[in-house]
């Protein structure tokens, strides 16, 4: 009887081993079947993803907005730099625009001016040049006044009212109407400034994969000082200092049309919708650097800029 029931105990003791030993083996071969199937999942989203970054820009504040009007010291023109286009248009309620730039006594300048059409006699575009103080406003002719006669014209001016703010008026003797382009040309031209920065990036989504995993996105800043800040998300549309946002927005403007973005899956970025990425750092100072954005699945993309509105 002792003898039996030995090899009882003993057989049971085997299977129960058996049966633990399979029951692991079959926790295992899931665990790693689960595995394999996310790590499988994860590669095809990888696969899968693909964004592009560029950026909207608006010009930069000094750029865009005019002097005040202080005489004789500001006269409420807007700056105009070497080898960049102004655009006007002359309107019987807006009958001259004038621009303003630092000139050296003795130094030469050309200043080319561009309309649509030809204007002859008393009707043809007029472009006066003012020295430091001198006043642009109302029907002055300035100091050295020019007639423009064809479209593309240009006048070579030799600044001799002394070294300081010259101003250049454009405007129609006769009070006719037009758009016009001006520009000027300077011999020894001062560093760039650029004209513009950028208000905000743009990320198209163009891959096959979806995103809504926005909190754990990272956004990276390397200055082109070597600095490089780790932002952190903003849970407002404006993000605060050393701060990032995104915000997809119902409608997107591109070259002037406007076209539905947020449409299926509100809040969800599919395939070729775009998000705002909007970022603020601490300290910045006018410099150039480049944007990193990495999705919670790893997959990243640069952006350039020359300079950030910062806002």
């Amino acid at each position: 009887m002792g003898p039996s029931i030995a090899a009882l105990i003993v057989i049971s003791v085997l299977l129960t081993a058996v049966v633990v030993m399979f029951r692991a083996n079959q926790i295992g071969a899931t665990l790693l079947a689960n595995a394999t199937k996310a790590n499988a999942e994860r590669v095809t989203e990888i696969g899968n993803t693909k964004f592009e970054i560029t950026s909207v820009s608006t010009s930069t504040d000094w750029y865009s907005q005019a002097e005040a009007v202080d005489p004789p010291n500001a006269f409420g023109c807007k700056p105009i730099v070497h080898g960049i286009n102004r655009t006007g248009e002359i309107t019987t309620a807006d009958p001259y625009q004038c621009y303003w730039f630092n000139g050296t006594n003795g130094e030469v300048v050309d200043v080319y001016l561009y309309r649509s059409n030809s204007r002859i006699g008393d009707d043809r575009l007029s472009m006066d040049m003012f020295g430091p103080t001198q006043d642009p406003r109302d029907r002055n002719m300035g100091n050295t006044g020019y007639y423009f006669d064809s479209p593309t014209d240009s006048k070579t001016i030799n600044l001799l009212q002394g070294t300081g703010i010259y101003r250049i008026k454009a405007w129609s003797f006769e009070e006719e109407e037009g758009y016009y382009t001006l520009k000027l040309v300077v011999n020894n031209p001062p560093a760039f400034q650029p004209m513009t920065c950028v208000n905000y990036f743009h990320i198209e989504n163009k891959g096959s994969a979806v995103f809504s995993d926005f909190e754990n996105m990272d956004v990276i800043a390397n200055l082109d000082s070597n600095s490089t800040a780790l932002l952190k998300r903003s849970g407002d549309l404006l993000p605060g200092l050393n701060e990032w946002s995104v915000s997809i927005p119902a409608t997107t403007t591109t070259d002037g049309t406007v076209k539905n973005n947020d449409v299926f899956q509100q809040g969800i970025l599919n395939t070729g919708e775009l998000m705002e990425l909007r970022v603020n750092l601490s300290g910045y100072s006018d410099e150039s650097g480049t944007i990193v954005v990495v999705f919670p699945n790893g997959v990243s993309s640069t952006k350039k800029f020359d300079l950030l509105c910062n806002n």
